[in-house]
């Protein structure tokens, strides 16, 4: 590997995998979906260190990238975009469905808003392929983020949307969750930008005292599991409940008597925190329309 050379980069497929290390072989950290802004760290030999939104540093290959500058960064930052708003649909090469595919796109993922034509939006990708989406697949990014209410309600609403989807280590998308890229990604699609892993979602946010039983609880607390660290995170949704990655999304009690006790996970339960009172306050709770990387 070369030495630190700072730069910028914009993610160039659906979904990039980012790795802990340089290598295929590396373990998955995280995903960043199309679109996302990206802070290079360092580069060499077909792979790059960058860190995204949330902070985390790991390492991608220059083919799921555009390396740009300053310039070409805040470019694209400042450009007309539309956000993909349904689980999966395809690029297509012209604006019919029976046209060929350029790209699968993903919940969440951002393209470049180049105009409309027949019921479709002519997108161009951040590496520059140009291609047409559906406008009932899609929202002017502007529009969206205008939109976004990231109450309680909302964000279980969310949340649930994902009942059923695989658990995927390191996953963080519609194609996959671990549990804290579940979490991530609930609170992402309703514009607010939390941190990566379960054990870095638990200092954020304010504590919530669990001492004496769950009554403290709200909707929309994360509740953070394991033995002496933490290791998992859900969702708390009500009446006991907490919502969850593990094997899939499903939602689990932490009451005895309910048919969904989860006798594991309530053993373990460490912490809880209230994420939605810190929003723009806590620095590690940041909104989209305020996050320097989307700046």
């Amino acid at each position: 590997m070369r030495g630190a050379e700072p730069g910028y980069g914009i993610a160039i497929q659906s979904l990039i995998d980012l790795r802990l290390a340089p290598s295929f072989a590396g373990e998955m950290g995280t995903q960043a979906l199309m679109g996302t802004p990206l802070h290079v760290l360092e580069k060499g030999h077909g792979w790059v260190k960058v860190t995204t939104p949330e902070g985390y540093a790991s390492w991608t290959t220059t083919s799921e990238i555009k390396l740009v500058d300053e310039k070409e960064m805040k470019a694209w930052n400042k450009a007309p975009k539309v956000i993909v708003t349904e689980y999966f649909t395809l690029l297509r090469k012209e604006p019919s469905a029976n046209s060929g595919v350029v790209s699968d796109v993903v919940w969440g993922d951002l393209v470049k808003n180049m105009g409309e034509q027949n019921g479709y939006y002519k997108v161009q990708l951040p590496d520059g392929r140009m291609a047409f989406l559906k406008q009932e697949s899609a929202m002017p990014f502007d529009q969206w983020l205008a939109s976004r209410r990231p109450t309680a309600e909302n964000i279980i609403a969310t949340a649930k949307m994902f009942l059923g989807f695989p658990y995927v280590w390191g996953g963080a998308s519609t194609k996959g969750v671990d549990c804290s890229g579940f979490t991530k990604t609930s609170f992402f699609l309703n514009g607010v930008v939390l941190l990566r892993d379960a054990s870095q979602q638990a200092t954020t946010g304010d504590p919530v005292d669990i001492s004496k039983g769950y009554d403290n609880l709200k909707p929309g607390d994360l509740l953070f599991f394991g033995a002496k660290k933490v290791t998992h995170v859900g969702m708390y949704i009500g009446n006991g409940e907490f919502i969850h990655s593990a094997g899939m999304v499903h939602i689990s009690s932490l009451r005895p008597e309910a048919s969904n006790y989860d006798a594991w996970n309530t053993k373990r339960l460490l912490s809880a925190r209230r994420i939605l009172t810190q929003i723009d306050k806590d620095p590690n709770i940041v909104s989209l329309k305020n996050h320097p990387y989307y700046k």
